[in-house]
């Protein structure tokens, strides 16, 4: 039995893309991503006859030789990574080369000495389950009052924070009218009139209906997955925190 000398944190969030409830994908606890810099500086640690300008000198200078050689369609092999050129796309008969329909790549894959260590890896579930993909409203911030998660100032302008939380509805509907507040009576109040001011993925300011007095709960509906994927039925993403219009 192979040693375990490495550990890899995940998390788990909702996979979204299936129709099956219950069913999560794992997410590494990465933290910031290493630059050449963070390379140097273990480097100098273990090695510290090396200075770090010089290896990073170094480094920059490989980085160059092979974006040389890679433009000039050559194959490279670092131990660690493969580089290979490629050309995407079909070519019937002898057309020529189309930028419509075709590009120049760089496919990239790990070499067998990273396979290697991959059996050292132990996984280990860190015990957090994030469900509805990792979307979540986290905070709303009312203009008016000034306030956060707290009032609704009926006809002025809220900035809604969270993750994954940009209203893309489906094409025979307006993406206003999947932001929601529903009273303590259940009664729905949409949001109309093209009132979205921003509508981003972290960040959706929108201008509020003419709200009575009472106490709402916020919901966003949407099909926004990611920049390039969305979901094949839409997700709600309901507030924690009940706000009230005073």
């Amino acid at each position: 039995m192979i040693k375990k000398i490495y550990e890899w944190l995940f998390y788990l969030i909702e996979n979204t893309l299936t129709p099956e409830k219950g069913d999560y994908l794992a997410k590494i606890n990465t933290g910031r991503t290493k630059t050449a810099e963070d390379i140097a500086d273990r480097i100098v640690q273990e090695r510290t006859e090396y200075r770090r300008e010089t290896i990073l000198n170094i480094l920059t200078m490989v980085n160059n030789v092979k974006k040389e050689f890679l433009s000039q369609g050559d194959s490279i092999n670092d131990g660690i990574t493969i580089y290979e050129p490629a050309i995407t796309g079909v070519f019937t008969g002898e057309t020529i080369f189309d930028e419509n329909e075709n590009a120049c790549v760089i496919n990239a894959r790990i070499t067998n000495e990273i396979h290697k260590i991959l059996p050292q890896v132990q996984a280990t579930y860190s015990g957090l389950t994030l469900d509805n993909g990792g979307a979540v409203i986290e905070k709303v911030i009312d203009s008016a009052s000034a306030t956060v998660n707290e009032y609704l100032s009926p006809g002025k302008v809220i900035t809604i924070l969270g993750k994954k939380i940009r209203v893309v509805s489906e094409e025979e509907e307006r993406p206003e009218t999947w932001i929601t507040f529903e009273n303590e009576d259940g009664l729905n109040v949409y949001v109309v009139d093209d009132p979205i001011i921003v509508n981003d993925p972290g960040k959706v300011v929108v201008q509020l209906p003419l709200l009575s007095q009472g106490i709402y709960i916020l919901t966003i509906k949407t099909l926004y997955s990611n920049s390039s994927t969305l979901l094949k039925a839409p997700r709600f993403i309901t507030f924690k925190i009940k706000l009230t219009v005073p």
